[in-house]
């Protein structure tokens, strides 16, 4: 059986952009996580049978205060290796990355990147 643990809208604060500005004084950051989880019992009733979402958003945050990167595509690649690394049960993980205050000049409500994985891939 196959469980989706899910992290809607988590805020991270990073440095992360191309522009000066970003990398000085940071922005806030929307994380969504959807984590497919191999759970081969359901009626396993402990957290060692599943993932924890507390843990998923201490990876995200820990990741963002750790690295600074250029690009959130890259920031949402390396929160996947690390949900991966952490989490033998996980399948497939789909991360989606909002940047609310991008530094653009066009009105709108965030730009954003979505990737998803597969364990294998």
């Amino acid at each position: 059986m196959t469980v989706r643990v899910l992290v809607s809208n988590l805020i991270v604060h990073g440095h992360h952009g191309v522009a000066d500005a970003e990398k000085t004084l940071g922005q806030k950051f929307e994380v969504d996580i959807d984590c497919h989880v191999r759970r081969p019992n359901p009626a396993d009733d402990t957290m060692r049978s599943t993932v924890c979402y507390s843990e998923l958003c201490d990876i995200a945050i820990e990741l963002s205060n750790r690295v600074t990167f250029n690009l959130i595509e890259t920031f949402a690649y390396r929160l996947i290796d690390e949900i991966f690394e952490r989490f033998a049960s996980v399948e497939r993980v789909r991360v989606c990355l909002r940047k609310p205050s991008a530094p653009i000049r066009h009105s709108l409500d965030h730009v954003g990147v979505e990737l998803e994985r597969a364990r294998d891939t």
